[in-house]
């Protein structure tokens, strides 16, 4: 039987927070679309405005074109950045091979569940649409329109549930394990440039906030 949490009516994503380098973000209501930039300033991050306890989530999204080798771009769900007990739903794109994405997701702070998906095109030549789905006891990923990969939630294990906000955000991720997540920055066709356009958010499953930010 279908979870009916994962069939909310969806609507567009009006309103965003910048969380660092809002110079560096541009978002236009009016054309549904909103910019993310990397170049020497560094990256920037956006979030929704409020969180969300399960639903469909979704955009589609055009990656920096050129050789961006460091570089995660991004679009996920997080109960709040930067919180070591977390939970959280990832799509990230690793700038060292933009034919691939990687999947995975964190409960109370731990992940370690990444799995790598073949793409089939690159990511940067135009835009796909990439899909959260996610109920009290399944998650999916989408890719225009084709599920990539499921999650069941399994007795005694932990699964994301904590209401959370919808992210996205550029960034230089090359320290990472020595280069070997991202590859080594180089740098040599920044600006880089995100694009994300017809951003939806579930209808009806906005969380009241309680000032915590």
């Amino acid at each position: 039987m279908a979870d009916p949490s994962l069939h909310h009516e969806a609507q567009p994503l009006k309103f965003i927070a910048v969380d660092y380098c809002p110079e560096s973000c541009t978002h236009s209501p009016e054309s549904s679309t909103i910019t993310l930039t990397f170049d020497h300033r560094g990256g920037s991050r956006w979030r929704s405005t409020t969180r969300f306890q399960y639903g469909t989530f979704s955009s589609l999204i055009q990656c920096p074109k050129g050789n961006t080798s460091g570089l995660n771009f991004n679009i996920y769900l997080s109960s709040l950045e930067g919180d070591k007990s977390q939970d959280e739903i990832d799509f990230e794109f690793l700038g060292k091979d933009k034919r691939i994405v990687q999947t995975n997701y964190y409960t109370a702070g731990t992940g370690n569940r990444e799995a790598i998906h073949d793409l089939g095109f690159d990511c940067s030549d135009g835009f796909h649409e990439y899909v959260i789905k996610w109920g009290p006891d399944l998650i999916q990923w989408l890719i225009d329109g084709k599920v990539i990969r499921s999650v069941v939630s399994a007795d005694g294990e932990g699964f994301p549930r904590k209401p959370m906000f919808l992210y996205a955000s550029v960034w230089d991720a090359s320290y990472i394990d020595e280069g070997r997540w991202t590859g080594p920055y180089v740098g040599c066709d920044a600006p880089y440039i995100c694009l994300y356009k017809n951003v939806n958010v579930p209808v009806g499953t906005a969380v009241e906030e309680a000032g915590d930010l």
